[in-house]
């Protein structure tokens, strides 16, 4: 059978970027089962890169067409015995916009085409920025998104629609073509031009004075989409798409045209479809069940990049229905630090949906931690271990009551925050180190082996043999800086920049450092007002996240920071009067709320 190119056949539109590939697979087949079986003919759909004029014939241009895109569609028609035609688009928000005339379509994955879209895991990732136009005084990302800056992009591009969401005070002009966006800047027109950063390094050399600025704004996750209707095909085309990867396909198409370090292949994921339609990844060898428990900001960070390593199966278990709802859609999206994904992780409000697991994360507030301990005694497998990450004391503790301290790591993070910025969107706002250790100390293979699977999803993490000492000196940075801005309203520069503001933040410091010392504590440090002066140098800009929580009118873990010096004071015969005033006016402040 062929099929033509009339409105009622199917179609397998490509969104192109690149140039050819080839490479042999074992034959599959298509599903035959009507209304998801297509016809014998693939009709293929590219977006030409040549020139900005609409491409309305497929004939002689069509034949010539080469890159990964329709070298990867011939390859998927080769396996499961199709003939493939393809048909040039010139824009990919027109491909995409055609979403009810073709059946497959190898595209940017987006969370607003996802709305007519399903998704497979991406094959590539491809990164984006700006080119600057001669003579700007924009020097960084973070310069663009500002009042007068005029952004030119590719309109409807999978990071136009990302600038869309993103951007709030920048003016973002939408062309026809990276090289309509281009003279627009070369007029002065436009400040920045947003685009793919190897199309950007290419202008730029032919621009005269013009630079591409360092970074990423987000990484486009090339994938394979089709139409919501024919989401029964996901399981196919998953399977077919992880075995064009893990062969080493994929990373051959990038050799072969001189892409290495231009773009780079997606993680493997060995992916299958969740109940939504949007692949989830199980476990893979050498990798992880995880649950996230409490998958808020930092819970989203750490489930979103743990999926992306694409060995672990990972559970996002959280109370709030409508970030579990988005992430079950459209899959989990982190943007930030770590770069600008979207993965797909397995969503639920009931933690008994999730099973046996290797791994448990808590990592919800502290006042939570041991309502999700209890969730966790069911959670376990046999030689299953429980971590979470706080910045206050008593977790471990609070753990403990439920679990077995032999199976309880603790852990801490340093200069690694996060924020929501919506339902299914974490933002990463910077990311420095997790260290980690076990509750009873000792340097173990478990604790070794959880390392690993967190490096190789992108954190930067250590073991630690005597994780407690580690939490102490993390404790006393917080408790000099959580508590004084929060009652002053200040960031912690500013903390230190006030001599009133800063003696009551040192005075904490030294009650919670004289603690330490009587309960026997093996710091690293000797001189705490140094140790503390050195630790704020570090994010004078920053605001404690007991400030956030009460700018937003949420209670605090004040209970776990300053509120924790005065208590464990009592144990070793000491006061902490300074701490407890803190603690209390931050209480009082609560109390409002």
């Amino acid at each position: 059978m062929r099929v033509s190119l009339s409105p009622r056949g199917p179609r397998l539109l490509v969104h192109r970027r690149s140039r050819r590939l080839s490479s042999p697979l074992s034959q599959g087949s298509w599903p035959p089962a009507a209304p998801c079986a297509p016809a014998s003919t693939w009709q293929t759909a590219c977006c030409t890169r040549a020139g900005t004029k609409p491409v309305h014939q497929q004939s002689r241009l069509a034949s010539a067409l080469t890159g990964i895109a329709p070298d990867m569609a011939a390859e998927l028609a080769r396996r499961f015995g199709l003939e493939l035609c393809l048909v040039p688009f010139d824009a990919p928000g027109k491909l995409a916009d055609a979403v009810d005339a073709w059946d497959i379509g190898l595209i940017g994955a987006d969370p607003q085409r996802a709305e007519k879209i399903t998704f497979t895991p991406a094959y590539a990732e491809i990164p984006v920025t700006y080119l600057v136009r001669p003579g700007s005084a924009i020097s960084s990302i973070a310069d663009v998104d500002r009042p007068g800056v005029r952004v030119a992009s590719v309109a409807n591009a999978a990071f136009d629609l990302w600038l869309q969401r993103n951007l709030k005070h920048a003016k973002l002009l939408g062309e026809a073509s990276s090289d309509a966006g281009l003279e627009l800047v070369k007029s002065g027109k436009a400040d920045v031009l947003a685009g793919i950063k190897e199309m950007l390094d290419a202008y730029a050399a032919r621009v005269e004075g013009s630079r591409v600025l360092d970074g990423s704004i987000m990484t486009v996750q090339q994938a394979i989409g089709i139409p919501k209707s024919r989401s029964c095909q996901l399981p196919l085309l998953v399977s077919a798409l992880e075995e064009l990867k893990s062969s080493g396909f994929v990373a051959g198409l990038l050799e072969k045209h001189g892409r290495i370090g231009k773009l780079q292949v997606a993680p493997c994921a060995a992916a299958a479809p969740c109940e939504s339609g949007v692949a989830a990844a199980p476990a893979a060898q050498g990798g992880m069940k995880i649950a996230v428990l409490g998958c808020g900001a930092m819970g989203s960070i750490y489930a979103g990049l743990l999926a992306s390593s694409g060995k672990n199966e990972v559970w996002a278990v959280d109370v709030w229905r409508e970030h579990v709802a988005a992430m079950r859609k459209s899959g989990l999206r982190v943007q930030g630090a770590s770069g600008d994904r979207t993965v797909r992780v397995h969503a639920t409000t009931e933690a008994g949906d999730v099973g046996p697991v290797d791994l448990v994360i808590i990592a919800t507030k502290a006042s939570g931690v041991a309502a999700a301990a209890q969730a966790a005694t069911g959670l376990l497998k046999e030689d299953g271990v429980v971590i979470t990450i706080q910045n206050g004391l008593g977790s471990g503790e609070r753990i403990a009551q439920h679990i077995d301290p032999k199976r309880v790591m603790l852990g801490i993070a340093s200069n690694f925050g996060a924020s929501m910025k919506g339902p299914g969107h974490a933002e990463h706002k910077s990311m420095n180190l997790i260290c980690m250790g076990e509750m009873v100390g000792g340097s173990t293979e478990r604790l070794n082996r959880v390392v690993q699977v967190w490096e190789e999803a992108g954190f930067n993490v250590k073991g630690e043999a005597d994780i407690h000492q580690m939490i102490w000196d993390k404790f006393i940075c917080n408790c000099t800086y959580s508590g004084s801005c929060t009652i002053t309203g200040m960031t912690v520069g500013e903390v230190q920049d006030c001599p009133a503001a800063w003696a009551v933040a040192l005075a904490c410091a030294r009650e919670a450092f004289e603690v330490a010392g009587a309960r026997d504590i093996k710091l690293a440090f000797d001189d705490v007002e140094e140790r503390v002066r050195r630790f704020g140098s570090t994010v004078r800009g920053a605001q404690p996240s007991m400030l956030q929580d009460h700018l937003a009118k949420r209670r605090s873990e004040v209970d776990a920071i300053n509120g924790a010096v005065p208590v464990e004071a009592a144990k070793v015969g000491l006061q902490a009067p300074v701490n407890q005033t803190v603690a209390d006016l931050v209480r009082a402040r609560e109390s409002t709320f």
